[in-house]
C-alpha cells in the first residue's frame, strides 16, 4: 500500500490519478471524478463524462490519496463524492442525503451527517 500511495504521489499533486484498467495504465484528472463506489475489494470510478472505470484498488485507498484535495468527502461506507459535482444536499429526517449532478442520490450514514452539515454551513 505505501509503494502505491507513492507512485501515486506525483500525479496526485498534478491533479491526476493512475490507475489500471483493463490491462493499461491510465490518467485521470481528479477534477473528473464524481463518485467513487466502493464494490468489495475494487473501486467503481464514476467519471464526468457518464463513464464507469473499475480498479482492482479499495476505496480506503483512493480516500486516502485524495484526502488532501479538499474536494472529496466519503458520506458512508460504500462511496466517496467530488463535492465539486454536489447539485444539493438534505439533512431533514428520515432522509439525510447527497445529490450529484449526474442525477445520482448518495445517503449520508448517520455517523457523518454532522460533520457533513458542518462542512457545507461552513462554506456558505
Amino acid at each position: 500500500m505505501d509503494n502505491f500511495l507513492e507512485i501515486q504521489r506525483p500525479y496526485i499533486a498534478k491533479g491526476f490519478i493512475r490507475i489500471r484498467h483493463k490491462g493499461k495504465q491510465i490518467y485521470i484528472k481528479t477534477s473528473e471524478v464524481v463518485l467513487l463506489e466502493s464494490d468489495i475489494n475494487y473501486t467503481h470510478i464514476h467519471l464526468s463524462s457518464g463513464k464507469i472505470l473499475i480498479s482492482s484498488r479499495n476505496l480506503s485507498l483512493f480516500e486516502f490519496m485524495l484526502k488532501d484535495t479538499l474536494s472529496f468527502i466519503r458520506p458512508n461506507r460504500r462511496q466517496v463524492v467530488n463535492i465539486d459535482y454536489l447539485s444539493n444536499f438534505s439533512i431533514e429526517n428520515p432522509t439525510k442525503e447527497l445529490q450529484l449532478t449526474n442525477g445520482l442520490s448518495i445517503n449520508i450514514s448517520r455517523r457523518k451527517s454532522q460533520k457533513i452539515t458542518e462542512l457545507f454551513i461552513n462554506q456558505l
